[in-house]
């Protein structure tokens, strides 16, 4: 299994994923994600397992 993370960016929110892949057939397993969102008073952070 490979540990693989990525990220992606909208308008004010980053979603950074983290899973692993098997690399003979490509089925993936989450293994957590954050969620990073701004607004014009305050950084929010989700994390989710």
């Amino acid at each position: 299994m490979e540990f693989i993370s990525e990220a992606e960016v909208t308008n004010n929110k980053k979603v950074i994923r983290y899973f692993y892949r098997c690399p003979a057939c490509g089925t993936k397993i989450t293994d957590s994600q954050i969620a990073l969102e701004r607004n014009e008073k305050e950084l929010v952070i989700k994390i989710r397992k």
